[in-house]
């Protein structure tokens, strides 16, 4: 974009656009959690399925084939 940081008007506008950058971010965490909020109210939330308790006899097998 070419703002120079070095004037204030380069500071101004890079601290417009991170404050823009922030908000769309809390926006969209906001959005996440209504939706999480409703699929549970629903019963159709179930989270995410825990893959490292369900792969550790795999990982410990490779862990002692290849001992380094």
């Amino acid at each position: 974009m070419g703002i120079d940081t070095s004037t204030s008007t380069g500071k101004l506008m890079l601290n417009v656009l991170a404050s823009v950058a922030q908000f769309e971010r809390e926006m969209m965490l906001e959005r996440q959690r209504e939706g999480i909020a409703k699929a549970k109210a629903e019963g159709a939330y179930k989270g995410r399925k825990p893959t490292a308790r369900a792969k550790s006899d795999q990982v410990l097998r490779t862990r002692a084939e290849n001992p380094s």
